[in-house]
C-alpha cells in the first residue's frame, strides 16, 4: 500500500498526491507557534496535601516525557512504508520536540515548587529498555500504551490540585495528546498495512495485553493523584479503556483506507 493515497484521520482532506505527514508537520509546526501562555506568575504554590499527592508522580512524567527519540527514528527511517515518505520525519521530529517540550513545562513546575527532579526512575528505565530492544511496531506500541496511560492521569492531575498552573499545563498536554494518539494511530495503521489478517490481530492482542499491564502499574504508582481528585479504579479502568479502543478503532480504520 502506497502511503501517498492515506489522509491523516480526522484531519482535513489531503489531494491524493499529498503525504498525510505533510498535515502532521503542518500541524505541529503550527502548535509551536499557538503555545498557550501559561500563568506563571499566579502566587499559589502546592500545599502539603497537594505535594504529598503529587510530587512524585509529577517528578516521574516529567522525566518519562523527555526521548531524544533516535532508537524510533532510525527504525521508521528504515521502514518501506514509513521511510518512503518525505514528509515523515520531519513530522516526526517535530512530534518528539512537543513531546520534550511537556518535559520541559512540567520541568519548570517543579523547579518553581522547588521539588527536585528525578535523574532515572525504574519504571522510566523499563519502558526505554522495552523501546530499544524492541522492533518499529513495539517500540510504537509502547510510545502510544505510555500516552494513552496519560489522559486519565492528566485528567486526574488536574482535578487534584488548585495550582492554576499545573492546572493549566495538564490542559495543554492533554490538547496536544489528543492529536498525538490520531498521529500514533497513522503511524500504527501504516507500520501493519501490509501484514496478514492473523499477524495483524495477534499484534493487537500483544498490544492489548501490554497495555493492560501498564494501565494497572500507572494505577499502583500514582494512585495518591487519582484518590485526590476522587477517582475509584473503576473510573481509571473506563477512562483507559475508552481511550485505547478509540485507538485502536483509529488503527482498524488506517488498514482499511
Amino acid at each position: 500500500m502506497s502511503p501517498t493515497v492515506l489522509t491523516p484521520l480526522d484531519g482535513p482532506e489531503a489531494r491524493p498526491t499529498d503525504s498525510p505527514y505533510r498535515f502532521w508537520h503542518r500541524h505541529f509546526t503550527a502548535n509551536l507557534r499557538d503555545s498557550a501562555a501559561l500563568p506563571w506568575n499566579e502566587p499559589h504554590a502546592l500545599n502539603v496535601e497537594e505535594t504529598r499527592a503529587a510530587a512524585r508522580s509529577i517528578q516521574q512524567f516529567q522525566l518519562g516525557e523527555y526521548a531524544r527519540g533516535r532508537g524510533l527514528r532510525r527504525r521508521a527511517a528504515a521502514h518501506p512504508v514509513l521511510g518512503a515518505d518525505a514528509w515523515f520525519l520531519p513530522a516526526l521530529d517535530l512530534f518528539i520536540a512537543e513531546e520534550q517540550e511537556h518535559s520541559r513545562l512540567l520541568g519548570m513546575f517543579l523547579d518553581r515548587e522547588r521539588i527536585p527532579r528525578l535523574a532515572r526512575d525504574w519504571v522510566d528505565g523499563v519502558f526505554r529498555r522495552l523501546r530499544k530492544l524492541a522492533g518499529l511496531d513495539a517500540c510504537v506500541s509502547v510510545l502510544v500504551t505510555a500516552e494513552v496511560l496519560a489522559v486519565p492521569f492528566y485528567e486526574a492531575l488536574r482535578d487534584a490540585t488548585r495550582s492554576r498552573l499545573l492546572r493549566a499545563i495538564c490542559a495543554r498536554i492533554l490538547r496536544d495528546e489528543a492529536a498525538h494518539l490520531k498521529y500514533q494511530a497513522l503511524n500504527l495503521g501504516l507500520i501493519r498495512c501490509r501484514l496478514g489478517r492473523a499477524n495483524r490481530a495477534l499484534r493487537s492482542l500483544c498490544h492489548r495485553a501490554l497495555f493492560d499491564g501498564t494501565a494497572l502499574m500507572v494505577w499502583r504508582q500514582h494512585r495518591p493523584v487519582f484518590r485526590a481528585a476522587g477517582w475509584e479504579f473503576s473510573r481509571f479502568w473506563r477512562t483507559a479503556h475508552r481511550c485505547f479502543n478509540l485507538l485502536e478503532l483509529r488503527v482498524g480504520r488506517m488498514r482499511r483506507a
